[in-house]
């Protein structure tokens, strides 16, 4: 062993560099990895569990770093701190596009990680950095964990281990497995005395659990096997390099004349949309009137197509910037003077998508697509003002990493804002002012809207608590049915208070009687008269 880690002496191919000091030891924690991911997620819903085994995976990671003597870079513990952040909403939320972002996040936010974890700084990452973090982390964690396996084994068993006849026997016996397999299947097809036999040992055997062991086994070992690859690729010797944020991927090979000529015809175009924006749009109902649209009409239309907009013209501005060459510093100039009309123009772009989309929502409530396009909208505004900040500081490197923040933000504020409730309490408001209230589409979101749901069954006037009460009834005999069954691993916060939530309300939902007919539908007694759960969760109550 030398200062750098590991060498294997091999007879056959000579000294082979490992990067490991303690291959063995890593091989444990990486299998201890490869353990917490069959015992809490195999089988079980996510809940608890994502939170646990990041744990467990941060500190075997760690750990691991302690073993090789490597020191990890300064922005490895915030990232780790941040990676738990992101998973701990996994047992917190059940609302599907914030669990889906905090999940993809933290997975993300691991392999940025893996391959800045013993150089690098996190607020020099470009594009390249990114991409190489989410895409060959995760192909080279499949390709590095190899030798520090041969390594651990001779480490294990001896220098000559590896080659002694026990070995040679297990891989014999495990060569020929298949074979037996295959060749038992067709005699005991083909002599019925024969394959009664089989049966019979087979049942003594207990094949079916077996079986079931030796996937959980594999489930260990390939699980801990990526691990140890990421391991490896996290803890080896880098060698210094300039970060790829330094050198442009692209060459600039377009003219000053010609991106400032792009520039000006866009700007020329959003002056246009943005004077009829304020003619009609932000001028109010008469001028919209005039035009022969009602103004339900005019504002429901367009928001989508005008947040499209808005990000192919950052797009564009980005392109222009990395592409364009620069040519003295009055074209500098120009340049940043057309870029930062079109981003105000754009601003003014983004103020006519939210307006349009507040009157729809005023007009037709609040949904989830809504309000992500509401949040969005927001986020995407602060990334404008980066993108001008940067462009005028001359530091357009850092675009991804303002993009990188600004998606982590967007994924922090749903998850904190809890969409589903903010729909309610939203909608409920909206009943309040005289509005309508779509107590079918509330009923089929996910538990993270259950409190406030109660509590609007609590004050909501007598007709919508005809509607809502019954459809919380089955809500929670569903709920109760599928709690029983799920394991720790499983264990939720959303779900465990929405059961609590539900059951301050027994003594009033004890009149409503949840079942399934025939066909296997939940549906509710509501005064001997029958009618359909607008939610229909199909695990509750089946084997």
């Amino acid at each position: 062993m030398d200062e750098r880690g590991a060498v294997m002496n091999d007879e056959r191919e000579g000294p082979v560099k490992v990067g490991l000091r303690d291959p063995l030891r890593v091989t444990m924690l990486a299998l201890l990895v490869g353990l917490g991911v069959e015992v809490l997620f195999h089988g079980h819903p996510p809940g608890i569990s994502f939170p646990l085994w990041a744990s467990i995976a941060l500190t075997a990671l760690f750990a691991a770093a302690r073993l090789e003597r490597v020191r990890p870079a300064g922005g490895a513990y915030a990232l780790a701190l941040l990676i738990l952040i992101l998973a701990s909403l996994m047992a917190m939320r059940l609302e599907p596009m914030g669990v889906f972002l905090a999940v993809a996040s933290s997975l993300s936010l691991f392999g940025l990680l893996v391959r800045s974890f013993r150089r690098g700084r996190i607020v020099d990452c470009g594009w390249l950095d990114f991409g190489l973090a989410l895409i060959w982390v995760p192909l080279e964690a499949w390709i590095r964990p190899w030798l520090p396996l041969r390594a651990a084994g001779r480490q294990l068993f001896g220098e000559r281990g590896t080659r002694s006849k026990a070995m040679a026997l297990l891989r014999g016996v495990l060569l020929a497995v298949p074979f037996l397999v295959l060749f038992t299947a067709l005699l005991a097809s083909a002599d019925l005395v024969f394959g009664d036999r089989v049966e019979a040992a087979l049942r003594f055997l207990d094949l079916e659990r077996l079986a079931d062991w030796v996937g959980r086994g594999l489930v260990v070992v390939v699980s801990g096997t990526f691990a140890l690859g990421a391991m490896a690729v996290a803890l080896r010797e880098r060698e210094a390099r300039r970060s790829a944020e330094h050198k442009p991927l692209i060459a600039p090979f377009l003219g000053a004349i010609e991106a400032a000529v792009v520039l000006a015809m866009v700007d020329l175009l959003f002056a246009a949309f943005v004077i009829v924006q304020f003619t009609y749009l932000f001028g109010g109902r008469a001028n919209i009137h005039a035009a022969g649209y009602t103004y339900a009409e005019y504002a429901r239309r367009g928001f989508g197509e005008l947040v499209a907009v808005a990000v192919l013209s950052l797009a564009l501005i980005y392109a222009l910037a990395v592409v364009g060459r620069s040519e003295g510093r009055g074209g500098r100039k120009v340049f940043k003077g057309l870029a930062t009309l079109l981003v105000l123009l754009m601003g003014t772009i983004l103020a006519s998508s939210l307006k349009r989309l507040l009157l729809y929502e005023s007009a037709y409530g609040f949904t989830r697509l809504r309000t992500y396009t509401h949040v969005a909208i927001f986020w995407m505004a602060a990334l404008f003002l980066a993108f001008l900040v940067l462009l005028h500081v001359g530091q357009m490197r850092r675009f991804a990493l303002a993009v990188a923040l600004v998606a982590l933000g967007f994924t922090l504020n749903l998850n904190l804002m809890n969409v589903d409730a903010f729909i309610v309490h939203h909608n409920a408001s909206r009943l309040a002012d005289g509005g309508d209230l779509d107590v079918h589409y509330l009923a089929t979101l996910s538990e993270d809207a259950v409190p406030a749901l109660v509590e609007l069954a609590r004050r909501a006037p007598a007709p919508v608590q005809d509607e809502l009460l019954p459809q919380l009834a089955c809500w929670r005999r569903q709920l109760r049915e599928r709690v029983a069954r799920l394991s720790w691993q499983a264990t939720h916060l959303s779900r465990e208070r929405a059961m609590a939530e539900l059951d301050s309300l027994e003594g009033v939902l004890q009149s409503y009687y949840p079942r399934r007919d025939r066909h296997g539908l939940w549906e509710v007694l509501v005064q001997g008269e029958s009618r359909l759960c607008d939610r229909q969760d199909w695990r509750a109550g089946l084997d």
